[in-house]
């Protein structure tokens, strides 16, 4: 079974598009976010002073592991669409050829920071750089990542699917029905996964428990997330995961209609990787 390019549209709610969570959710829209191992989300600010200076700033647990602490240098190279960052610690013949080749490409030398107590170290980069690479404040970003590189490329605002891990929350959830407490069945087939809102769960609960056991389908209810308070949240059960292919590991593309999404995997041909 495959997924349309347009979701239906349930004529009493609106889907929610990609661009209307940037900044607000708790998956594809924060500024941090690791949906699965070598894969990052990021969305662009500003510099606190002009929606006009766009600003990228991360930090995750995997800076530390992929070399990028606080004590190295980094390249900062705008790309059609994207930037990558290139660790450049080492085996540097003359600092001022390499910043001189840097700027000529539009892009910066940088050092990392700690961020939070200093336990994580950070990177951050605005203005000039940032727009050389065509992005602006509110696009959301994805990242490949890999010792010593890190390669981002801007997800578009017309396409309708969110990327998530197993573990999937978020406050947009409540725009498309999936609020805390209700119930929810879980599918899957090969290459799909399909998560179901059933309206008024919790007053047709044997109705509904009779319905996933005839159709073998998993009943799970939303709960709220431990990170991040009333926030709904539910994961996929393994054994779903292992019907439709896929891994605890992978990363999917979610399409998403009010009472329904559906998982394929992340294929990261479609950003430019």
């Amino acid at each position: 079974m495959r997924l349309g390019k347009t979701p239906i549209i349930n004529e009493r709610h609106t889907i929610i598009s990609k661009s209307a969570g940037v900044g607000k959710g708790q998956n594809t829209r924060t500024r941090n976010n690791v949906v699965a191992e070598g894969i990052h989300l990021a969305c662009i600010t500003n510099d606190g002073k002009s929606v006009d200076n766009p600003k990228i700033i991360f930090f995750a647990e995997w800076m530390n592991r992929m070399g990028f602490t606080a004590d190295v240098l980094i390249q900062a190279i705008p790309e059609d669409g994207g930037l990558t960052f290139t660790l450049r610690n080492e085996n540097i013949r003359s600092y001022s050829d390499l910043l001189r080749e840097t700027k000529a490409k539009g892009g910066a030398l940088i050092h990392p920071s700690f961020y939070i107590h200093k336990q994580k170290p950070c990177i951050s980069i605005s203005g000039t750089v940032v727009k050389n690479a065509g992005l602006k404040t509110g696009d959301s970003l994805i990242a490949r990542y890999e010792y010593g590189l890190i390669r981002m490329r801007k997800i578009p605002a017309d396409d309708n699917t969110r990327i998530v891990g197993t573990r999937i929350y978020g406050r947009w959830l409540e725009d498309l029905g999936f609020l805390i407490g209700e119930v929810m069945t879980i599918d899957s087939e090969p290459g799909l996964i399909t998560c179901t809102f059933l309206e008024g769960g919790l007053e047709k609960v044997e109705e509904i428990v009779t319905h996933a056991r005839e159709n073998r389908m998993n009943l799970v209810q939303l709960r709220t997330a431990k990170d991040v308070l009333y926030t709904p949240m539910f994961e996929i059960p393994p054994s779903r995961l292992q019907k439709a292919g896929f891994t605890p590991n992978d990363a999917f593309h979610a399409v998403c209609e009010y009472g329904r999404i559906q998982l394929q995997k992340l294929d990261c041909r479609r950003y430019g990787f």
